[in-house]
């Protein structure tokens, strides 16, 4: 712990390591976390994640694993550095199979095949899911071509997901790899985020490591994207770097000085360019620019106040560059025990109907409820429910918000896009006894993701503030519709 503590983080938000907890779920991740989740859960094909080193493939990858169905076995090739005989010996040992004493192609074939058709006929599902690809020879990779043959009248027996960067998609367009390139059934690219998205996620990996407050300023968020080029593994290595050094100057907030030092330590260093004496110029102006434009219209504060629990109301401020900078407080919830302050999708923000005061440039005036534009706006709600100001619940957790998660989800299952979870099943974990009901189980975890992919909140299935205080006001706001 060397910064965590100074921050009130219970974790260190930005390490390299693949942790799904941190998983950054919105737009192209979204995508292609859909583009996994089809590989693995219909019978036909491959499917082709491919991205630039440290955009995250192998995030996805161990997120989709944390919600793999009961009925489907997977096997995950890490170094796929093998020949034809290794790789299928080690795929057989994914599966649990006991391939010892096994050296020809076709016995392991065999083997593999007996196993595929066993779960086939309990009406699972097998998937091979192959990371860094792009090590395969081309021989391998015919072999794994010849593994899509092994199928029924109908399906295939088994699904398989290649994972690797760029150049893998080049060596798939030569001509003698035509037949494995003409079956993949999905494809997708991971390209660097965007501005926007870097700062949504920075906020959200402070947000999963128990931050309440934004870390980087804006100026210092599109400093530190025009330096990683928005690909995440750089984002981490130097995003860490600038938190040392904000901790180092009892600092409360990255800015774009700490952003300039700590890319210098920790960044490769780029080829000089003849024009580099106006970089610190342009840097400068860019910086100005878009951190004014920027701040309006998305990161505007807004305290309510209201005597219905966990009803608030929430508007822009629309007035002049000038005064923006003093609209936002930096925590309106600091001498208010029962005050969240953070960003709500706007879908759920919007669909409120209720007046009320907010605090708008200093002082309280008197709000009737307006659109938002956007997808997600800051707001400042009181009477919140303790449990959620602090809570970020993992699967298979226990506690005692999951019974109430539950019913609200299970209640009111009609709205969520049409998707009934009624007839699911709970299924409870080996060790649990009389209390599965407060454990965060595997169907809970289904419609969790589901309810937060269409309100615009990260799909990562934690229950967070975020997702609990959206959650409560969603219920509510039917419950008023109902009325």
């Amino acid at each position: 712990m060397i910064y965590e503590h100074y921050f009130a983080l219970t974790q260190r938000p930005f390490s390299i390591a693949p942790n799904p907890n941190f998983l950054y779920a919105c737009g192209q991740y979204k995508e292609a976390l859909a583009a996994l989740e089809y590989g693995m859960l219909h019978r036909g094909g491959f499917v082709l994640l491919t991205g630039e080193v440290g955009t995250g493939k192998t995030t996805l990858c161990k997120f989709l694993l944390q919600s793999v169905p009961q009925d489907t076995e997977v096997a995950l090739v890490l170094h796929p550095q093998l020949d034809r005989i290794e790789l299928l010996q080690l795929i057989c040992k994914e599966f649990g199979l006991d391939g010892a004493g096994l050296f020809k192609e076709s016995q392991l074939i065999d083997l593999l095949t007996e196993f595929l058709l066993h779960v086939y006929s309990k009406g699972g599902y097998s998937v091979l899911i192959i990371d860094e690809a792009q090590h395969l020879d081309e021989s391998v990779l015919e072999l794994v071509r010849l593994l899509t043959n092994l199928e029924t009248h109908e399906d295939k027996l088994l699904q398989i997901i290649l994972l690797g960067q760029p150049e893998l998609k080049e060596r798939l367009n030569k001509y003698q790899l035509r037949q494995l390139n003409q079956r993949f059934t999905a494809r997708f690219h991971l390209n660097g985020l965007s501005f926007s998205q870097v700062k949504s996620y920075l906020d959200h990996r402070v947000e999963v490591a128990g931050g309440r407050v934004s870390l980087f300023s804006i100026s210092a968020a599109w400093l530190l994207y025009r330096k990683t080029a928005g690909i995440p593994r750089l984002i981490n290595v130097l995003a860490d770097r600038c938190l040392m050094g904000c901790y180092a100057e009892q600092k409360k907030q990255v800015t774009p000085i700490m952003v300039l030092r700590a890319a210098k330590e920790v960044l490769p260093i780029k080829n000089k360019r003849k024009n580099n004496k106006w970089w610190g110029v342009l840097a400068a102006l860019v910086l100005v620019v878009v951190g004014l434009n920027y701040m309006p219209s998305n990161l505007s504060g807004v305290v309510v106040s209201s005597e219905i629990k966990n009803k608030f109301v929430s508007s822009f401020i629309s007035s002049s560059i000038s005064n923006s900078r003093s609209a936002r407080p930096a925590d309106p919830c600091v001498q208010k025990t029962d005050c969240w302050f953070g960003q709500l999708p706007a879908k759920i923000v919007s669909n409120l109907v209720m007046d009320g005061e907010v605090f708008i440039l200093g002082e309280w005036q008197t709000f009737s409820g307006q659109p938002i534009d956007g997808d997600k706006v800051a707001v400042a709600l009181t009477n919140i429910d303790q449990r959620f100001i602090g809570a970020l619940i993992k699967p298979a957790e226990q506690n005692s918000l999951i019974p109430w998660v539950r019913d609200v989800l299970i209640s009111q299952n009609q709205n969520m896009n049409g998707e009934d979870f009624s007839q699911w099943q709970v299924i409870t974990p080996k060790s649990s006894t009389n209390n599965a009901s407060t454990v965060y189980d595997v169907a809970l975890h289904g419609m969790v993701k589901s309810f937060q992919r269409k309100h615009g909140l990260m799909v990562d299935g934690v229950l967070g503030p975020q997702t609990l205080i959206s959650l409560s006001l969603w219920d509510q706001q039917l419950q008023m519709a109902a009325q």
